[in-house]
């Protein structure tokens, strides 16, 4: 027997830094763009995996040097 729930979709809102709408619009298209495309390709992006991902983003020195080189002003 199968134990697993059906995955439902969610909406989500946060607030990000901008320096104007029009940033905030690119972020959201990217996001969502990011998402259908895994979830077409059979991998939906599942918010318990999102969310370890993001909070484990320093344990990998590689990841962590390039996400802090990439946001430097």
């Amino acid at each position: 027997m199968d134990d697993r729930k059906e995955i439902k979709v969610f909406p989500i809102n946060f607030e990000v830094y901008a320096y104007d709408e029009k940033e905030v619009e690119e972020l959201r298209s990217a996001i969502v763009g990011f998402i259908s495309f895994h979830a077409q390709q059979g991998r939906p992006v599942l918010a318990k995996k999102a969310a370890q991902a993001i909070r484990g983003w320093d344990q990998n020195p590689f990841v962590k040097n390039k996400i802090i080189n990439y946001f430097k002003p």
